[in-house]
C-alpha cells in the first residue's frame, strides 16, 4: 500500500510494448530507473507498507486490511505545496514473481480517481496453469450498487483493465467499520489438471452488486467471510517471495 501514490506511480504490472516490467515488492537486486536503489528499497523509501496473508488454494477468502491501518497510512500523507504525494492510497497484490495492476483503495482526490471514499470491498482472481500461477488479475466489482459510474461514491481505477469500486464516505467510516476486504478466488488448474472453482464464485459475487442482495450473498459462499484473513501492516515492504499472497 502506497499513501500518497498513485497507479501511475507503480507502474503498469508489464508493458508488452516495451517489455518492461513495473515497481515489484519482491525485486531487490535491479536499479530503479537508475537511483542506484532497487524497487524494494525504492518503494520503502516512498512509504509503501506491506500487509502479509497466507491463504489455501481455492478456498474462497477474504484478505482484510484493518480501517485504523488505513488511517494511519493516509495521516502519513505529506500535504506541504513541494510534496508530489497526492490525496490516495494505491495497492498492488503481489505473490513471489508476479503482480497485479495497482487500484486505488482510498482517495480524496476526485481528479485521480472520480469519485472519494474508502473502498471496502475488491475482487481477485489468481490464475494457475498446472498448478502454477501465471497471473493476477482484478475482477471488476462495479458501482451498480452506488449509483453507477457517474456516482461520486465510484472510484475509478484506469490501469490496463479498468476497475470499479463503490467507496464510502469518511463520515460513515466514524460510525462503522470500513475495513478493506480482498475477495479471492482461483482459476485454472492445478498440478493433477482438475480444475478450481472459486474463479466462478468471484464472478457470481460481482453479479449480485447491483442488488441489496450483495452483502447476504456474501455469508454464503464458501463461509468467505468466516475464512478472512486479517493482515499485520508491517513498517517496509519485503524483499523476499516468502509463502503467501501480499497487498502492498
Amino acid at each position: 500500500m502506497w499513501p500518497g501514490g498513485t497507479i501511475e506511480d507503480w507502474e503498469p504490472a508489464y508493458n508488452a510494448d516495451t517489455g518492461v516490467y513495473g515497481l515489484h515488492p519482491c525485486n531487490a537486486t535491479n536499479n530503479y530507473n537508475h537511483t542506484g536503489l532497487s524497487d524494494a528499497a525504492y518503494l520503502a523509501q516512498k512509504g509503501v507498507v506491506v500487509s502479509a496473508f497466507e491463504l489455501k488454494v481455492d478456498l474462497l477468502m477474504a484478505m482484510r486490511i484493518n480501517s485504523s491501518d488505513i488511517d494511519r497510512l493516509f495521516s502519513s500523507i505529506s500535504n506541504t505545496s513541494t510534496s508530489t504525494e497526492h490525496e490516495v492510497i494505491s495497492a498492488v497484490i503481489f505473490r513471489a514473481g508476479y503482480r497485479s495492476e495497482a487500484v486505488y483503495i482510498r482517495s480524496e482526490d476526485a481528479h485521480l480517481s472520480h469519485g472519494i471514499g474508502r473502498v471496502q470491498s475488491l475482487a481477485l482472481s489468481a490464475a494457475f496453469d498446472k498448478g502454477q500461477l501465471t497471473y493476477l488479475l482484478w475482477d471488476d466489482v462495479t458501482c451498480n450498487s452506488c449509483g453507477g459510474l457517474t456516482s461520486k461514491q465510484c472510484i475509478i481505477t484506469a490501469s490496463t483493465q479498468p476497475q470499479h469500486s463503490c467507496a464510502t464516505a469518511d463520515e460513515t467510516c466514524m460510525a462503522e467499520d470500513c475495513s478493506l476486504s480482498v475477495y479471492m478466488g482461483f482459476t485454472g488448474e492445478d498440478r493433477y489438471g482438475v480444475a478450481f472453482q472459486t474463479g466462478t464464485q468471484i464472478h457470481r459475487i460481482n453479479q449480485y452488486a447491483v442488488s441489496s442482495l450483495y452483502n447476504s450473498f456474501l455469508q454464503q459462499v464458501s463461509s468467505v467471510l468466516n475464512n478472512a484473513q486479517r493482515g499485520f501492516v508491517g513498517e517496509t515492504p519485503v524483499a523476499d517471495s516468502g509463502s503467501g499472497d501480499a497487498a502492498r
